[in-house]
């Protein structure tokens, strides 16, 4: 019998049609494609969400502008001395206090001392305390704050940047200290912090300016100012 390439290749396009109609539709597809001399496409990694791919070049803008900023604080301080940097020191102070905060400088700017007293409540195994009232002072009245109910987180906040301290308690300012016991804010300190027949625990101190505050108070001419 004679070699017959077409019927050879009858056979085959007989062959691969049954398959196909045998095969299933997801083979069909690939079959198909196969025919058509088309490539099959293949699964690609997820891309990567949009928010993530800004939260990392935001990082890294971040990272960048920290890294500029220092490198500008490291050449300025390179060409400062003692009395410029302590310039721009009082002015970064300054930014960061408000007009009662101002005040409770000026009012202690003549090296005066103030009140100042703290409300704890005993634990009921008297093995520690609880914080009720911190750092309330008499300043907040004599140096004629708008907001004297802020006082004490007014001079937490002076405290914090160093321009005032606090010392012991001055027997001499008896009167004052009970002045300041009379207030409102600190009555209810102490009714809170009372436990039963376990009493309050106050503490007493003085508030004036530190170091640095009067030197502060004179970089800004305030002397010269109040008088």
């Amino acid at each position: 019998m004679a070699f017959n390439p077409a019927g050879l290749v009858d056979l085959a396009e007989q062959t691969v049609r049954a398959y196909i109609k045998a095969a299933s539709w997801g083979e069909r597809q690939v079959f198909g494609l196969i025919r058509s001399g088309m490539q099959i496409p293949t699964a690609e990694a997820p891309a990567l969400p949009q928010s993530d791919a800004e939260s990392a070049e935001n990082s890294h803008d971040d990272a960048q502008r920290l890294d500029v900023k220092m490198h500008d604080l490291l050449d300025r301080a390179v060409g400062q001395n003692t009395a410029s940097s302590r310039q721009e020191l009082f002015h970064k102070i300054l930014d960061q206090i408000v007009p009662d905060e101002a005040r409770i400088i000026s009012a202690l700017s003549d090296g005066s001392a103030s009140p100042l007293l703290n409300v704890y409540a005993r634990t009921r195994a008297g093995l520690g305390v609880e914080v009720v009232l911190e750092n309330m002072s008499l300043i907040g009245k004599t140096a004629n704050l708008a907001l004297p109910q802020l006082t004490p987180m007014y001079v937490s906040h002076l405290l914090s940047l160093g321009l005032v301290e606090s010392g012991p308690e001055d027997s001499s300012m008896k009167d004052e200290y009970e002045i300041l016991a009379a207030d409102t804010a600190v009555l209810q300190a102490i009714k809170t912090a009372s436990r039963g027949p376990i009493p309050a625990r106050i503490e007493k101190y003085t508030l004036q300016l530190s170091g640095l505050g009067l030197e502060l108070w004179a970089a800004a001419g305030g002397s010269q100012e109040r008088e």
